[in-house]
């Protein structure tokens, strides 16, 4: 099955190509929803360098020439950004460091972590962030986002060499083997896992306002042609996310430009970078890799640390271009980029395309949308079931998401044949209601989805379709209803479901606590977005605790002995106290619905193991105490509280069937 939203709630900020200008969320005045419109301005981060390497700051507008898919396109604003010096931007830089320990040597690693060291002694400062990933089975954070030298250094003694022999090079029993373009014999399964788990990094990276760079220690790794839709995929993966790729592999041939000696007791000046090691070998992965991500290929060499000081400068400095596109764009396509200055002694670093973002209210204006809104505020109730939960979050004072999470019984859709395909979709429509009747918050979406064959659509028939999406909110009551129909007119299936929803203040000046989402799926992510204020992220965030993602189900109902969980938020106060507080505790309680009567009592819990320094959030995922309930209907109330003053206190209903 082929699936894609073709809508998407939440705010939406501009289309942004390398680096990001964030339309940062401020604080409301009152208790109104801020809900952002799309611009179509796409906004260009491009490095020009000369021949030595060495940044060129003296470019005007007239210089440079931008191309979208074949057309050129007249640039409408320009601008030298400088770190520090534009207010609309983030002044937080983020660099991630991946050690791809599976296809690595063990000395060509130990020289890898050597050499990052000497990059964090020599780059480090307050506002540049900077994360430690390994991958050898698969992705694990060894160090999240940090601006501290020292838990870097920590965490790079701490990456583990995992490498086969020969770095990939076929051996008796290998499993899947290419030929390379440079003649050698290859087994291309751990490049391609390897892909595949950068493509999940891109994705955690997504969330993060502007543009990151991610500098991939690994192996050698020559191109083959069965592994091409791979790397192809993963440059996309990393293009829709803004992030730079700067690959360094162990040299199997081939030269390199010699790069200058550099003290390590020194932090270099910018004019001290202008030689790189950048490796000239034939095609390879990794130069596929840089060249479409717009970032660089380093070979590996006793210097390298001087030569990653470049990407920590790319972050710094660099020209911002603006233009309107001249031909409108399908929502969520993505477009190719190509991007020249008019002086031959000069060579610009962009990205290679871009994704526009997708709109906030797709049918608003559309006969399908004004067909949903009419029929959602009619008493009909349709043909199409379907259950609902609204767990809330902040992100940040006075302003929440709502994670909307349904399931929808499919029974009554209807597919047609489209472009070779059994093609079906849900238009949504949703309306949050203030008390007096006036709309809070408002949304629509459309999710279209393509079968190859009718056992595919009968099988998907089979289960609920589960469907999520956030928007955001201001404090207080309300009352949420959406409709949904499987057609434009509306014909063939409709269902509507609504619900109260009331979202408690919290204005940052006090401990909070958000609304509880309850789940049966949780699995094991590599999320470098979970340990930032959420201020800094843009988009749909998941809930993540620990290394543990939870996705919210649509149903509150679960079967004797099933696995459920649930997901919540505390929030310190976002100005320390001049005296220490006292530690966060939890207490989770299961009451009978009916009677009040208490069923289980966890006991009052530290929330210590959940917390982050420096982070506000403290997110917490527990097991429900469901051993030895009955089928009944319960509630589930959880309170967090210090020593002193009263407990905040959060509920939610379920049922055991």
């Amino acid at each position: 099955m082929r699936a894609s939203h073709i809508g998407n709630l939440g705010i939406i900020v501009p289309i942004i190509v390398w680096a990001l200008a964030p339309a940062r969320a401020q604080a409301p005045r009152d208790e109104e929803t801020i809900i952002r419109t799309e611009t179509r301005l796409v906004l260009v981060d491009a490095v020009a360098v000369d021949k030595k390497n060495q940044f060129v700051r003296d470019l005007s507008q007239k210089d440079f020439r931008l191309w979208e898919d074949g057309r050129e396109q007249k640039i409408t604003s320009f601008s030298l950004e400088s770190s520090g010096v534009s207010p609309e931007r983030s002044n937080k830089h983020y660099i991630a460091m991946l050690f791809d320990t599976s296809t690595a040597g063990q000395t060509s690693q130990i020289a890898m972590r050597q050499e990052a060291t000497r990059f964090v002694e020599n780059f480090a400062s307050p506002d540049r962030y900077m994360a430690v990933i390994n991958y050898a089975n698969g992705l694990q954070i060894t160090q999240n986002f940090t601006a501290d030298a020292e838990h870097l250094k920590k965490a790079l003694g701490q990456v583990q060499s995992t490498a086969v022999n020969n770095a990939g090079l076929i051996r008796d029993g290998a499993r899947s083997t290419a030929t390379s373009t440079l003649g050698m014999q290859v087994d291309t399964s751990p490049y391609r896992n390897m892909l595949a788990s950068l493509r999940n990094l891109a994705a955690s990276l997504a969330a993060i306002r502007g543009r990151k760079a991610l500098v991939l220690f690994t192996g050698s790794a020559p191109l083959t042609p069965d592994i091409t839709s791979d790397v192809n995929a993963t440059i996309a993966a990393c293009n829709k996310a803004n992030v730079g790729l700067y690959t360094v592999g162990s040299t199997t041939g081939g030269s390199a430009d010699k790069v200058m000696n550099l003290p390590s007791n020194t932090r270099p000046s910018p004019t001290d970078l202008g030689q790189l090691v950048v490796a000239t070998k034939d095609d390879n992965l990794l130069r596929l890799l840089a060249d479409g991500t717009g970032g660089l290929m380093y070979a590996t060499t006793n210097d390298l640390a001087a030569s990653l000081g470049k990407v920590a400068l790319e972050q710094d400095r660099y020209y911002l271009l603006g233009y309107t596109p001249s031909v409108d764009a399908a929502e969520g396509a993505c477009h190719e980029l190509n991007l020249k200055v008019d002086r031959s002694d000069l060579e610009v670093r962009a990205r290679k395309s871009y994704c526009t973002s997708k709109p906030v209210d797709p049918l608003s204006g559309k006969p399908a949308g004004q067909a949903l809104e009419t029929r959602a505020s009619s008493g009909a109730a349709g043909n199409i079931t379907a259950t609902m939960q609204l767990p809330w979050f902040y992100s940040q004072p006075n302003v929440a998401q709502v994670n909307l999470a349904m399931d929808i019984d499919p029974g009554a859709m209807k597919f047609r044949k489209e472009k070779g395909t059994l093609h079906g979709e849900f238009n949504l429509a949703g309306i949050a209601y203030k008390p007096d009747g006036s709309v809070a918050a408002r949304f629509s979406d459309a999710v279209k989805m393509d079968f190859d064959n009718q056992k595919q659509v009968d099988e998907f028939l089979k289960g609920p379709y589960h469907y999520s999406n956030q928007f955001p909110i201001g404090p207080g009551p309300y009352n949420f209803r959406i409709a949904f129909s499987s057609d434009a007119a509306g014909t063939q299936g409709f269902g509507k479901v609504e619900s109260p929803l009331v979202v408690d203040a919290w204005n940052g000046q006090t401990l909070g606590a958000s609304g509880l989402a309850l789940s049966r799926d949780t699995h094991p992510v590599a999320d470098l977005s979970a340990g930032l204020d959420a201020s800094l992220l843009e988009g749909q965030r998941p809930l993540v605790s620990k290394g543990t993602e939870v996705v919210p189900t649509g149903t509150a109902r679960f079967r004797p002995g099933e696995p459920a969980f649930v997901y919540f938020e505390a929030y310190e106060p976002l100005l320390a106290s001049s005296q220490n507080p006292s530690p966060v505790g939890v207490r989770i309680r299961i009451l009978d619905r009916a009677t009040g009567a208490q069923k289980v009592d966890a006991g009052v819990k530290s929330v210590g193991s959940f917390e982050r320094p420096g982070n506000p959030l403290i997110p917490i995922v527990s097991p429900l105490p469901l051993t030895g309930l009955s089928a009944g209907s319960y509630r589930l109330e959880v309170s967090v509280m210090r020593q002193t003053g009263d407990p905040i206190v959060r509920t939610t209903d379920f049922e055991i069937r």
